[in-house]
């Protein structure tokens, strides 16, 4: 890497030359293979020059600040001449010593007045800085006051830069490379040198570390910089360089590792001799890492399929004419660098598999079942998938317990949903917006156990796992405008009476904004710090400290002519993903890609529209555009350097809603698309580009009776594991099998069925 090793001070006039001497300059001494990094500088600190009297120049075009400017130009100019082939010195003391000896012509031990102006002319270097020459150093330098300058003064004009530093980077440092482990923590030392040593600023995306106020990101006295704690979203380029040099800069690559995370299903089975058996493994890790099947901690001796059968890249093993051999503890095994994982599927075989407590029998032995929550007109109903059975219903009419409410109202009410949440697989959350409240529902008693009231019309839920809160988003009225608040409701899994809070005030007043965006519960266990708030027509974005309830910063997105509509978030790399829109007219105007950590923007991409999604493992992002000649899907990886793009599917399919489903043939996910007027659902693989529908799944309801600015199609996948995927029809549920992408069954009696929630159900 070939960096530009010097410039002049800004003080020359901007339609100046770069230097006194095409070829001669700077850039020459980069030519030569200078040993300093390829580049010097100028360090200024922020000392008051020194200087002298004398010498009966005029001084109004030469002030100090401009004699001291020239001087350390002067320095950098001779460095790049006079040293660009002679290596043995970096030190400022050796490049005076050669310049004296360069500028007395005479070898006469001083410096004249005819001297200094004929070295000046003849190196044209009266660019330095404008209103200052050669000449001026008699004026400010010569102590003695005998019109030349000795050695000893030659040499106190310039040890008077208390703040020039000759700046250096050994070439082989340029980039250095390091790795870390999720949570550890990190110093990095930076290279760069100099006499006296400089400052040091430490970069990432050109936004200073010492400024982010970040309690992880310190950059200490000494020039180091300190990570602690680190995630995933600190992984990336750290730049360091002399605080007033930024072309000598030293590049570090941090490259953050998880260990692996390894789950297997059933945890338990029992076949008979003959039989096929099958275990599932599903694995997340930075990087991804090399998944195996081992038995008894033996690799499996593969025989081309007539055995074991290893699907995908080990998402599934297959057992085929087990005997009693077969029993056995099957691991499913991931290494990566940061270490090793594994988790245990057993088999047992034998000629009558009898039932136990545990479900423990011949087909398998399952540790927990999903349910989802269904809510519609007339109350909630929860179902189990497998056989689509009618598991607990919750009346609208129902007296909500322990007050004199109703659930939703008297006969002849309809209900009216927001959002519904899962909270820590103890509570559904789903918000009442018609009666400024959030209903709280015990997952194991199945019945309403707290109501939290809120500002007018709660719509947005958003739960904060390691924070144990959730947001609540209020639109104040019946329409989706810019005047929301925002309050949250704390220790939400806990049993307790709820109530909420507002962030902290601007101004003496709470914040009405126009959306709230969350980072999302995904794959990779990572604890975001923040969210964001927009505000109407207001080109740039607010962070919000989630654990404080505070805003801490603002970001300006003018320069991208950016109103974001939408924000989703990405654990992998630190990646924020924005929908932009222009003010007051709403016009599209493309995608942006921002740095969690830093908020500086990463890319511009004007002609990609439409609203991103991230798949729980933070690996794919699909934007979804409407447009009026059809929809497109837009694929893109997620990749250390950005967003990659893959392919994009063009169809005529009018999307309603999306959801990723665990893919069969790889540890990541395919994609499901419910339609907003068809009897269909897209099915899209990620990897592949393969597309297929599934036909059949009812008539949605007409989307002019969808409220709250919800899809009038949602469709809900039960995750990992889970095999199923729930999305309502006018007056149905349908529920579809991702293995075999079919309608698994169809629940009618329902009247416009919306908001679907997956719970978990633990067997004993």
């Amino acid at each position: 890497m070939r960096r530009r090793p010097g410039t002049w001070k800004e003080a020359r006039p901007a339609h100046e030359g770069a230097g006194p001497e095409a070829g001669a300059g700077p850039t020459a001494a980069s030519a030569h293979g200078a040993p300093f990094g390829g580049g010097l500088h100028a360090e200024e600190n922020e000392a008051e020059p020194g200087g002298g009297g004398g010498g009966g120049l005029d001084h109004d075009d030469c002030t100090i600040q401009k004699y001291e400017i020239m001087k350390d130009n002067l320095l950098l100019y001779n460095h790049a001449k006079l040293m660009a082939e002679d290596n043995r010195s970096s030190g400022k003391e050796y490049l005076v010593s050669i310049m004296f000896s360069h500028y007395d012509q005479n070898n006469n031990g001083a410096l004249e007045k005819e001297e200094l102006e004929e070295i000046a002319k003849k190196e044209h270097l009266n660019k330095l800085a404008k209103g200052c020459s050669l000449g001026h150093m008699l004026a400010y330098d010569d102590t003695d006051k005998d019109g030349k300058l000795n050695i000893n003064e030659f040499y106190v004009a310039f040890s008077k830069l208390y703040s020039v530093s000759v700046v250096s980077l050994d070439k082989a440092l340029e980039v250095n490379h390091l790795s870390a482990r999720v949570g550890d923590n990190v110093e990095i030392k930076c290279d760069v040198t100099g006499t006296p040593p400089p400052p040091i600023v430490w970069r990432r995306n050109e936004a200073d570390l010492a400024a982010l106020n970040e309690d992880e990101v310190r950059v200490f006295s000494d020039g180091s910089l300190y990570l602690t704690r680190i995630q995933l979203i600190h992984a990336g380029n750290y730049t360091c360089h002399a605080q007033r040099n930024k072309d000598v800069v030293q590049t570090h690559v941090l490259t953050v590792h998880t260990i692996p995370e390894v789950k297997v299903t059933p945890r338990i089975q029992s076949r008979r001799p003959g039989e096929d058996a099958s275990m599932f493994c599903h694995v997340i890790g930075e990087p991804f890492p090399k998944v195996e099947w081992l038995k008894n901690d033996e690799s499996l001796k593969m025989d081309n399929g007539q055995k074991y059968e290893i699907i995908g890249n080990g998402t599934e093993l297959q057992l085929h004419n087990i005997g009693y051999a077969d029993t056995g503890a099957y691991m499913c095994q991931a290494t990566n660098i940061g270490g090793v994982t594994r988790d245990i599927s057993s088999l047992v075989v034998q000629e009558d598999p009898t039932p136990n407590a545990r479900g423990f029998n011949n087909i398998s032995a399952p540790s927990e079942e999903r349910r989802f929550f269904s809510f519609h007109d007339w109350g909630v109903s929860v179902y189990e998938p497998t056989a689509c059975r009618l598991y607990h219903q919750i009346q609208a009419t129902d007296i909500i317990p322990g007050t004199q409410e109703y659930v939703c109202g008297d006969k002849g009410v309809n209900c009216s949903w927001g959002q519904a949440i899962n909270v820590a697989n103890r509570y559904v959350y789903v918000a009442q917006p018609r009666k400024d409240r959030v209903l709280v529902i015990s997952k194991i008693q199945m019945v309403v156990v707290d109501v939290v009231v809120t500002d007018k019309y709660p719509v947005e839920l958003h739960y904060v796992p390691h924070l144990d809160q959730v947001w609540v988003l209020n639109w104040r009225s019946e329409v989706n405008e810019g005047i929301k608040t925002i309050q949250i409701i704390r220790d939400a899994a806990q049993k307790r009476k709820h109530h909420t809070v507002h962030p902290e005030p601007i101004d003496g007043q709470f914040d009405l904004v126009k959306g709230l965006f969350m980072p999302p519960i995904q794959d990779m266990s990572h604890m975001f710090k923040y969210g964001y708030v927009t505000h109407t027509n207001q080109r740039g974005i607010f962070k919000l400290d989630l654990a404080n309830m505070r805003y801490i910063r603002s970001i300006d997105l003018a320069p991208y002519n950016c109103v974001p509509r939408q924000i989703q978030f990405s654990a992998l790399y630190g990646f924020v993903i924005m929908e932009c829109e222009e003010p007051i007219t709403g016009r599209a105007t493309g995608q942006i890609l921002l740095d969690y950590l830093t908020d500086t923007v990463l890319s511009h991409k004007p002609g990609l529209f439409g609203h991103p999604h991230v798949s729980p493992n933070s690996r794919a992002v699909v934007t979804l555009d409407r447009a009026r000649d059809g929809v497109t899907l837009v694929v893109q990886e997620v990749v250390d350097s950005g967003l990659k793009f893959l392919f994009d599917v063009k169809t005529t399919l009018n999307i309603s809603d999306i959801t990723f489903y665990p893919s069969q043939t790889t540890h990541g996910y395919d994609l499901y698309a419910s339609a907003t007027d068809k009897e269909d659902i897209l099915f899209l693989n990620l990897v592949t580009g393969k597309v297929e529908m599934i036909t059949g799944v009812g008539k949605a309801m007409h989307p002019s009776l969808a409220q709250w600015d919800a899809p009038n199609r949602p469709i809900a996948a039960s995750g990992i594991f889970g095999h199923y995927m729930v999305t309502p029809a006018n007056e149905a549920l349908f529920v579809v099998n991702g293995e075999t992408r079919t309608v698994n069954c169809e629940i009618g009696g329902l009247v416009h069925p919306r908001t679907i929630v997956w719970v978990t159900m633990q067997l004993q």
